[in-house]
């Protein structure tokens, strides 16, 4: 195993062998900035272990963007505005997972019959009008009548002369479709932040 030296760079020195790709300098950086980037990650989140874990996506970041860096700013400049956007994304993704996952478990509820629109926008109902399409078109009209506009089983079952149990089938089987077409597209996975 390779021992680390401890080269002393300037921040000048140290940038341009960082943005040069040198693990070296990348190392005398996280030792040189890691605890003031985690006691500012530490005050803005107010839980220790998710500071530790945006710390590191914060140099992760600082890596991958090595290129790009602009030797006319500090390094501390970028650490700082990198780990105030990583507390902004990461309570972002948190309020979008939040959002999503009420809005799938109303949708795959198979006992509400409270309309679901109101709770569903942008892309969002785009997303779930498209799979929505693609339904048979006897489920899709059961599906729309119950979840869309309301309406109870016993009220659709009356307008379309079908058992209750049969609308129940229809609205279980339209649920797990629509749900499938969502997670297949991926986009699932894009609210939920993975």
């Amino acid at each position: 195993m390779k021992t680390v030296e401890k080269i002393s760079w300037n921040e000048d020195e140290l940038f341009n062998y960082v943005k040069a790709g040198n693990k070296d300098a990348f190392e005398q950086l996280y030792r040189n900035h890691s605890v003031g980037i985690y006691c500012n990650l530490r005050k803005m989140t107010k839980n220790d272990a998710l500071a530790k874990e945006l710390l590191q996506d914060v140099f992760i970041k600082v890596w991958e963007k090595k290129a790009v860096l602009n030797p006319k700013k500090p390094f501390r400049f970028y650490l700082f505005r990198i780990a105030q956007n990583s507390v902004t994304d990461f309570y972002r993704r948190v309020r979008r997972d939040n959002h999503m996952i009420e809005n799938l478990r109303l949708l795959t509820s198979e006992i509400t019959h409270q309309p679901i629109e109101s709770v569903i926008a942008g892309e969002e109902e785009e997303l779930m009008l498209k799979a929505m399409e693609a339904l048979p078109p006897q489920r899709k009209k059961i599906f729309i009548l119950c979840k869309l506009e309301g309406k109870s089983y016993e009220e659709v079952s009356g307008l379309l002369g079908i058992s209750t149990s049969t609308i129940g089938d229809h609205i279980v089987k339209g649920t797990k479709y629509i749900r499938k077409q969502l997670i297949k597209a991926g986009d699932i996975l894009l609210f939920l932040g993975f």
